[in-house]
């Protein structure tokens, strides 16, 4: 079995934080974390890209807690 190098992304939900511990169970080293949310002060609670429930104050704890760096990116446009 090889393993891989791998970013998580991150929506600060179960599920992506379930895959991180799946990935290192198999043996993967987990390098970073990422997680993708719209810009500042948009509430969209209904986006097929992301989930802003997550966004906040967890995704840095999450990151701080598995003791990987984290990258934020905003997204923008339309679908």
């Amino acid at each position: 079995r090889s393993s891989m190098r791998v970013v998580g992304l991150i929506s600060g939900g179960k599920d992506s934080v379930w895959n991180l511990h799946y990935c290192r169970h198999f043996g993967h080293e987990l390098v970073c974390v990422a997680h993708l949310a719209p810009p500042a002060g948009v509430d969209e609670l209904d986006s097929y890209m992301y989930q802003t429930v997550g966004s906040g104050p967890i995704i840095p704890a999450i990151a701080e807690a598995l003791g990987v760096p984290l990258v934020l990116r905003t997204i923008t446009g339309t679908p």
